[in-house]
């Protein structure tokens, strides 16, 4: 009797909902905008033969993981016979439409989420005139600035507007949104400063603004005013520091995550000396110019998980709770004068080569991928599977990445890519592997024999999509460089521009198919047709460079 109950009251509740929304309907006059609405997105798969609110296939698809296909009515008016919209979510369909200013030809609608799509043009200023609680625009292709006109929408709670063209200032207007608590802004051309005015924003949960161009400093207001924030991602934005200190309760505050910051350089922010932030999961100052040594305080703050205080210029010694710690920590690229770690003989491979081993003249690797021949000419295997602060030795070149990437939640970050768009393209074995780093990649290669070769850093803010003409498309790029001791570095470096949320999130930083490093004036193209040998792997020699590029993480 028990297990036939259990089983009869699912059975139930659909019937009931199936009779409820047989007998209430939608007004002629919503049937009509969501037609209107359809055509200016681009949608043409809806099936105007039954009710929209019938919950028909197609109008209610089974959702994946960014997919998704649902109009959602409430039925509950004039006694369970008439329906309006409520919700509209068309995301990861290609739609190539623009935003329809008629979406007001739904009176009752409260949500809208169009990401991951094509569509294109201004967000329409008439969309503040609706009763709009969550607008979602991410991963389109937007122009135009934020109107003024959206502040009227005063029981908005989240706007997301990542990853579009969004240029201009921010509407002072929208400090009056006091019920916002989702505000993303990142992967954007916005310009100008944060107004002063969104000091009133104190429901804000999630401030994004990463990947823009806005100027200014970060102003005091986000960690004294903003008592309710979790997540604050500010990589890339333009502004400038230093960091304001928190001399407040953030009882909900999780991730501060800061880098790349203009302006002169500070000491560590009082960030935390008279803060009580008791869920602090993951705190990220890269690149924001500070300087002195760590302070001791931060060590208190045993909830920390994820610690990036790298690309800055700490001095002093690395502190014991750190080097003691099993959590995530990235202090690479300081100036430490202590890092408790062993010190190594430093052997050049200048020293090495003046040792008989016979100079190699090229260098190339897969990067990402196995052993293969492109050509006639063989790139060797790269597909080792890295992860956090990893460090890498091959027999001829090694590589060292650092980071996490923060924008999901996966235990191990595998830096090797796969692309099927990239294999498709022209057939070109290379690009079909790619290795990708959450912060900072560096190869290093090694026992070159001294010349001029190709591979020079000179590019900053370089854009994949933007240099090879679009998204999957292959692009070579060639540099000159000397080398006089035996060593070339080749050097990415993630500094917060780009997306972290397109194609997917977790794919972001620094990426590289392919390096081929020779010497131009060496006839002998293919490994050891002259007699070469590689430096081997055991060897002191190759082992103390090793160590020392390992070392250096530390010092830079």
């Amino acid at each position: 009797m028990f297990i036939h109950r259990l089983l009869f009251v699912p059975v139930f509740i659909v019937c009931c909902l199936t009779t409820l929304t047989n007998e209430a309907t939608l007004p002629n006059d919503e049937v009509e905008a969501l037609r209107s609405i359809g055509k200016i997105l681009g949608k043409t798969k809806w099936n105007f033969s039954i009710d929209p609110c019938s919950r028909g296939n197609s109008w209610l698809d089974q959702p994946t993981r960014y997919y998704a296909n649902n109009i959602t009515c409430d039925c509950s008016f004039n006694n369970n016979t008439t329906c309006h919209v409520i919700h509209i979510l068309l995301t990861a369909q290609n739609l190539l439409g623009t935003l329809p200013p008629n979406l007001t030809s739904l009176p009752f609608l409260q949500k809208i989420d169009l990401t991951r799509n094509y569509l294109s043009g201004p967000i329409p200023p008439e969309w503040g005139s609706m009763r709009l609680v969550s607008i979602s625009l991410l991963g389109n292709r937007l122009t135009g600035s934020i109107s003024g006109e959206l502040a009227n929408l005063r029981n908005l709670t989240s706007l997301i507007l990542e990853n579009n063209d969004l240029f201009g200032t921010l509407p002072a207007a929208l400090g009056n949104l006091s019920k916002l608590e989702r505000l993303h802004l990142s992967s954007n051309k916005f310009t100008g400063e944060i107004p002063e005015v969104f000091a009133r924003l104190t429901s804000l949960k999630e401030f994004r603004i990463s990947n823009n161009n806005f100027t200014g400093q970060i102003l005091d207001f986000i960690f004294q005013n903003w008592t309710n924030l979790e997540h604050t991602y500010m990589e890339g934005s333009g502004l400038s520091g230093p960091i304001p200190s928190i001399n407040a309760t953030l009882e909900n505050l999780e991730y501060i995550i800061i880098s790349d910051l203009n302006g002169a350089e500070t000491s560590f922010p009082q960030l935390f000396i008279n803060a009580r932030l008791p869920k602090l999961d993951r705190l990220m100052l890269r690149n924001c110019n500070l300087i002195g040594e760590i302070p001791a305080s931060l060590g208190t703050f045993t909830t920390i998980k994820i610690l990036f205080l790298n690309r800055s210029n700490f001095t002093g010694s690395v502190p014991q709770w750190i080097l003691n710690t099993k959590e995530k920590m990235d202090l690479s690229y300081n100036n430490f004068n202590d890092t408790g770690e062993s010190s190594c003989q430093k052997r050049t491979c200048s020293q090495a080569l003046q040792e008989s081993i016979t100079p190699l003249h090229f260098v190339r690797i897969n990067c990402g991928g196995g052993e293969i021949t492109v050509n006639g000419i063989t790139y060797e295997a790269d597909n080792y599977q890295a992860g956090p602060s990893t460090f890498y030795q091959s027999t001829n070149w090694a590589f060292s990445s650092t980071g996490i990437f923060l924008s999901n939640n996966r235990p191990d970050d595998v830096l090797t890519l796969k692309s099927s768009i990239l294999s498709s393209n022209g057939g070109y074995e290379l690009y079909t592997d790619a290795r990708v780093s959450p912060s900072s990649l560096t190869y290093y290669a090694f026992c070159l024999a001294n010349a001029t070769y190709n591979g020079e850093r000179v590019k900053q803010d370089f854009n994949i999509i933007e240099a090879a003409g679009g998204a999957g498309l292959s692009r070579v790029q060639r540099f000159n460089a000397n080398v006089t001791d035996g060593t070339l570095e080749i050097h990415f470096r993630w500094a917060g521009k780009g997306t972290t949320s397109i194609p997917e999130r977790g794919i972001d930083g620094p990426l590289i198919s392919g390096i081929s490093i020779f010497n131009p004036v060496d006839v002998t193209d293919q490994p050891h047709s002259s007699g070469q040998q590689p430096c081997p792997a055991s060897s002191a020699d190759c082992q103390s460079l090793s160590l020392t590029f390992l070392q250096a993480l530390h010092h830079f």
